[in-house]
Parts: C-alpha cells; sequence; structure tokens
C-alpha cells in the first residue's frame, strides 16, 4: 500500500531526476524537447505511485496530459504534479502543494 512517505520519497526521486532537464527547458538551452520530458514524467515511478495512491483509497484515474484526475462518487480531484506554461516552461509542483491535493483523496 502507498502511504503519504512513500509519495514523499517518490517526489524526492522524481525532482532529482528531473530538475536539470526542466531547468534547460525553462532556459531554452537546445537538446531538451518538452514532448520527450512530458512523456518520461508521466511514465515515472512518481506518477505511478500517486495513481495507486488514488486507486488504493477507491478513486477511479484519469490521464490528462501531466494532470492526473481522480473520480469517485460524483466528486473529481485534479492532481496538478507539473505545471506546464505553454510549449517552453515546465515547473515541478512543490511538495507541499502536492500534499494538499492528495489529503484531498483520503477524506
Amino acid at each position: 500500500m502507498v502511504d503519504i512517505e512513500g509519495l514523499r520519497d517518490a517526489f524526492r526521486k522524481f525532482r532529482e531526476e528531473f530538475w536539470e532537464d526542466v531547468t534547460d527547458l525553462n532556459l531554452k538551452k537546445g537538446g531538451v524537447k518538452l514532448e520527450e520530458i512530458k512523456t518520461k514524467m508521466t511514465r515515472s515511478s512518481y506518477f505511478k505511485a500517486v495513481q495507486d495512491f488514488a486507486r488504493e483509497r477507491g478513486w477511479e484515474i484519469e490521464n490528462l496530459d501531466l494532470k492526473i484526475s481522480a473520480m469517485r462518487e460524483g466528486k473529481t480531484v485534479e492532481l496538478n504534479l507539473v505545471e506546464c506554461e505553454g510549449e517552453d516552461a515546465l515547473f515541478i509542483k512543490p511538495w507541499s502543494k502536492v500534499l494538499e491535493e492528495l489529503k484531498k483523496l483520503e477524506d
């Protein structure tokens, strides 16, 4: 079962893995492609752990690019783990903000 502490560890690993690509993309350094980064991010253990966390609590999951939509009993919670600004900027959402959204899934 996935718990908050496990998600925090997955977040730290995710941030460590992608910070350089995100920085290069945001500074418009060559060789970094937005779609490739987004694909890698959505396939990461962090995204999978968040999805598992929601499923274990009875939520149905829908992937919408970098957003995870969790639905249960007519209620929808949008989990924005990474913000995409146009075609050339990504921002990894801080853990404190992600934690606020995850707590909504535990209600």
